[in-house]
C-alpha cells in the first residue's frame, strides 16, 4: 500500500468517526476476531467459503459489510452489515448438499437467542440504542465443482418471537 493510499484510508476513517451517522462510526471500532487456525479442517474451509459467498452476495445486493467474524464469549457474529438505515446481523449457514434440508433450518431457537444476546452486546459497545435492527440468515449450499446456491432470508427471526 502506498503512502498516499494509507493517508487516504486514514482520512476516510477519521471522516467516518466524526460522522453524525452512528452506523458509520461503528465501522471503525475494533472487535476481537475469530483466530484463524494454521491447519484448517475441511469443515472450516467450507464455512469460510460460504461466508465469502454470502458477503459477496450481500454487497452485490446493496449491503455494506461493517464487521465480520466478531467473537464474544457466547459465540461469533458471522456478518454485521448495514442495509440503508438498518443494522443487520447475518448468520451464515453452509453445507455441501441440501439433501437433509436447507442449511437455514439448522438455526435453532437456542442459536437465535445467542444471536440476540451478542447483538445486544455489539449495540451497547457501539452505542446504537436507537437504530433499527434486523436478523437475517444466509443459507449457502456449495456442492463440489458447482456454483454456490445462496438463499437469503430477511427478518428470519425477531426478538419478540424469542422472549
Amino acid at each position: 500500500m502506498t503512502l498516499w493510499a494509507k493517508w487516504y484510508e486514514r482520512w476516510r476513517q477519521l471522516q467516518s468517526q466524526w460522522s453524525s451517522d452512528p452506523l458509520e462510526r461503528c465501522r471503525w471500532i475494533k472487535f476481537p476476531a475469530t483466530r484463524q487456525s494454521r491447519s484448517e479442517s475441511r469443515k472450516d474451509q467450507l464455512a469460510r467459503a460460504g461466508e465469502e459467498a454470502a458477503a459477496h452476495s450481500l454487497t452485490t445486493n446493496g449491503y455494506t459489510i461493517l464487521h465480520r467474524n466478531i467473537r464474544f464469549p457466547e459465540g461469533e457474529l458471522d456478518i454485521v452489515a448495514r442495509h440503508g438505515r438498518t443494522l443487520v446481523f447475518v448468520e451464515v449457514k453452509t453445507r455441501e448438499t441440501d439433501k437433509f434440508g436447507s442449511p437455514y433450518q439448522s438455526v435453532s431457537e437456542k442459536k437465535q437467542r445467542r444471536q440476540v444476546t451478542m447483538a445486544n452486546r455489539f449495540m451497547s459497545i457501539c452505542r446504537l440504542q436507537e437504530v433499527p435492527v434486523r436478523f437475517d440468515v444466509v443459507s449457502v449450499v456449495l456442492p463440489p465443482g458447482e456454483p454456490a446456491k445462496i438463499e437469503h432470508l430477511e427478518n428470519a427471526f425477531r426478538i419478540n418471537d424469542l422472549y
